[in-house]
């Protein structure tokens, strides 16, 4: 069971990440496009930079949520290697955990500024300027999910090693 839910949660992060490198590709595409429309058309176009900000955010941000299960985000991995085993397992949880809690005040505000700004309208490009922002309840959610699913997995992990130090293995 525990080996399934992984195999999903990883092709989850996979999905991601694939959105995410698509985003990217998209925005490379369009950057150039702007590049030689400007240099060699001589006409600019004006929507470039909306998608651009637009872009760079949902690319930021789903690599993020994607990063956090795969533990690739920004650790204190030199110190929780130097730590014993216990400490080092402890640090871990304690970082998944501030990592959820941040993630849970980004779903609050991130929620709070899209339904703001659903509203309101991108200049350039006839969209609502919400879904700029829709990527921080998104990535959120995935966030909390990855790292509720990391705690779990190292508590489990902490009290089978616990377990077999009593039973002398």
């Amino acid at each position: 069971m525990r080996e399934a839910l992984r195999r999903i949660i990883g092709g989850v992060e996979r999905a991601l990440t694939a959105m995410a490198a698509s985003i990217m590709g998209l925005l490379s595409l369009v950057v150039c496009w702007q590049v030689f429309a400007r240099y060699v058309l001589q006409r600019s176009p004006i929507w470039v930079e909306e998608f651009s900000v637009t872009a760079i955010m949902w690319i930021g941000l789903l690599g993020a949520a994607s990063a956090v299960w795969t533990g690739d985000h920004m650790r204190l991995e030199l110190v929780s290697k130097k730590l014993p085993k216990a400490g080092g397992l402890f640090l871990e949880i304690l970082i998944d955990s501030a990592i959820g809690y941040f993630a849970f005040f980004l779903l609050r505000h991130g929620l709070v500024l899209t339904q703001a700004m659903w509203d309101s309208q991108m200049s350039t490009i006839k969209l609502p300027l919400g879904i700029t922002y829709l990527v921080l309840p998104i990535a959120a959610v995935f966030m909390i999910i990855f790292a509720a699913l990391r705690v779990v997995g190292k508590i489990i992990e902490a009290s089978s090693t616990a377990k077999g130090a009593r039973n002398g293995r």
